[in-house]
């Protein structure tokens, strides 16, 4: 008999045996060598292994096989193939009764149908679960066909990723990054819905599309039918939200934040259309050749609705407070409005990004406003600085005229106190020369 022969006999015999106590046996279907290993249960395969266990198959070049476990090592390479994907990787093991394949080494593992991809350095398969674990150094690649022939990516990195295959749900953990196209979402943990369309983020997450940014101690986006655009933002605790609206047909940019314990967002084919905030809400908007005059919003509630990506009207709700400041065509400022009460309406003009008109309603809070003349203002303290520029001026010149005399003076007495003093150096060496002559005078005389 051959040794082809003896592996076919071999293998029937196996499977014939394991068949009465299990419906679905492991079947080693083709290996070039088979030797009987010393350790009691366990055959060593090489060279073009093929195993298959009901509609897995899984191929290596090295194999230890412990039929008493009914486990299979691998090693020289491992392709386990399933109806639903593949996974590849250098090393790898199958256990029949738990149906769980792990591989390890340079790993990848991807669906039939090419739509999504995953690597790593370690991954393991439950095939009755249909979930893939990877906790090392994963990323998960889901590509979508569109239209026009191009590929829309989505991929998710971090530390250690799970993926339920069956509901296209993954969960992510430790520096998580997701991006699809302008969407940028980072946050310590994530979890990712592809099939309804949802992600939820906890741990500093923050999300960057194209023109918006979202900070929070939490935050849940839902994506549209399609999954490519971003439908709605909800962030919890600690909300910040950023607009930035490029410049556009000569207008100047604009910019619009606001804070909160709750934000919540709507969005229409990538723009904005509705932003909501709640508790502690504050507000503030500015174009961006003007970022030293920033309108407020201060309310407990503040709802703002945009058209096109631009403010179209605001309302300030609870305790409210509004500040506005009005800029004429030349770009300079002429004054300000500051309104209080229960609720302030403020309607826009997009077009001109001017306040078109303000409604004040109060109970609680009487409804007040007032308008400040800045450019009188501004004429004011111009006005009070050129006086004080006189002042110094005038000062200055005092100062200077003083100086000048008082050099003149001062040479003067100085000219004169050199004169007294060499007066009084020329008699004081007289009298020095006169005072030995007299000594000299009284010696002769005692002599």
């Amino acid at each position: 008999m051959n040794f082809r022969a003896f592996l076919f006999v071999a293998a029937t015999f196996l499977a014939s045996t394991l068949a009465f106590a299990q419906s679905s046996p492991l079947i080693m279907y083709h290996a070039d060598n088979l030797d009987v290993s010393r350790k009691r249960g366990t055959l060593l395969l090489t060279g073009n292994v093929h195993f298959v266990h009901d509609s897995v198959a899984f191929r290596t070049q090295r194999a230890s096989w412990n039929r008493n476990t009914e486990t299979v090592e691998c090693g020289g390479g491992f392709l386990f193939t399933h109806p639903s994907g593949f996974v590849r990787a250098r090393n790898g093991s199958y256990q029949r009764k738990s149906e769980i394949a792990i591989a390890s080494g340079e790993v990848s593992a991807g669906d039939s149908a090419g739509s999504y991809l995953m690597t790593g350095q370690y991954l393991k398969y439950d095939r009755k679960e249909d979930i893939v674990s990877i906790p090392m150094s994963p990323r998960l690649y889901q590509y979508e066909k569109q239209k026009n022939g191009t590929i829309d990516t989505v991929t998710i990195s971090s530390r250690s990723l799970i993926f339920d295959k069956k509901n296209s749900f993954a969960q992510a953990y430790q520096d998580v990054k997701l991006t699809q196209k302008d969407l940028v979402v980072t946050c310590d943990t994530g979890y990712f819905n592809r099939k309804d369309n949802w992600l939820s983020m906890k741990g500093h997450p923050t999300c960057d599309m194209k023109n918006y940014h979202l900070t929070g101690d939490s935050i849940f986006l839902v994506l549209d039918e399609t999954g490519k655009m971003l439908k709605s933002a909800l962030v919890i605790r600690n909300a910040h939200g950023v607009q930035n609206e490029a410049p556009k047909r000569g207008n100047p940019g604009n910019v619009t934040e606001a804070f909160g314990d709750t934000l919540y967002c709507e969005f229409k084919k990538g723009k904005i259309e509705r932003l909501y905030v709640n508790v502690n809400a504050k507000g503030f908007f500015y174009e961006t050749d003007l970022q030293d005059y920033r309108n407020l919003m201060d309310g407990d509630r503040l709802d703002l609705y945009f058209k096109k990506g631009r403010m179209d009207r605001a309302i300030v709700s609870g305790k409210a407070q509004s500040t506005y400041f009005y800029v004429k065509k030349d770009r300079t400022v002429s004054g300000k409005n500051e309104a209080t009460g229960d609720t302030i309406h403020i309607l826009f003009d997009a077009q001109k990004n001017a306040v078109k008109s303000l409604k004040l309603l109060g109970r609680k809070t009487n409804a007040s406003g007032r308008f400040i003349d800045l450019e009188k203002a501004n004429r004011v303290k111009e006005n009070a600085k050129k006086d004080s520029l006189a002042r110094l001026d005038s000062l200055a010149a005092k100062e200077k005229s003083s100086k000048k005399n008082l050099t003149k003076s001062d040479s003067t007495t100085i000219k004169k106190s050199a004169n007294d003093k060499k007066l009084r150096g020329l008699f004081n060496r007289r009298k020095e020369k006169g005072k030995p002559t007299d000594e000299t005078a009284k010696t002769e005389e005692a002599q």
